[in-house]
This record gives C-alpha cells, structure tokens and sequence, in this order.
C-alpha cells in the first residue's frame, strides 16, 4: 500500500502586530493551501480561525517597525511577545 505525505506551506509575516480578526489572538503565520495543495482553505496560525487578519499598530513599517509614537504621538496598543522558533 502507498504511503502518501504532504508538507504543508506556511508562511510567516514581518508585521508582528498582527491579529485574528475573530479571536484577536496573534497571528505570526498562515497555513498557503495554495502551495501545499491541500483542498481545505488556508487558516491563521495558531489559532486555526480562517477569519483573516488586521493589524493592531496603525503605522507599522517593515523598515522601522512600530512609529506610532512619532506619527501619531502615543502608542494605543500593547507590543506582541518576542518571537519564538517553530521546530
């Protein structure tokens, strides 16, 4: 009997501000069915929700990170947990 395996993609993003539109967890990757070729649609990581995702500092840059403080004079929102490695 054939054995067949699959690895699934998953991509991480820059931003780390970025929430689960529904549980408003964070969401450091997102499963790309696209790419593994899984027929289920893709889901944010960790919390599974296929809900999409937003991100909770207004004024993020992937050069300079959070500017909130020089653009918009104060910081609304809490600065996420450093990251950790997925093995």
């Amino acid at each position: 009997m054939p054995t067949h395996t699959r690895v699934h993609v998953y991509v991480s993003f820059a931003n780390p501000f970025l929430v689960c539109r529904l549980c408003r967890k964070p969401v450091p990757r997102w499963h790309n069915n696209d790419k593994c070729g899984c027929d289920e649609t893709f889901w944010n990581m960790p919390c599974e929700h296929t809900a999409g995702i937003t991100s909770v500092c207004p004024s993020w840059s992937p050069v300079d990170g959070c500017l909130c403080q020089e653009v918009l004079g104060k910081v609304d929102h809490t600065f996420p947990a450093p990251a950790r490695s997925h093995a």
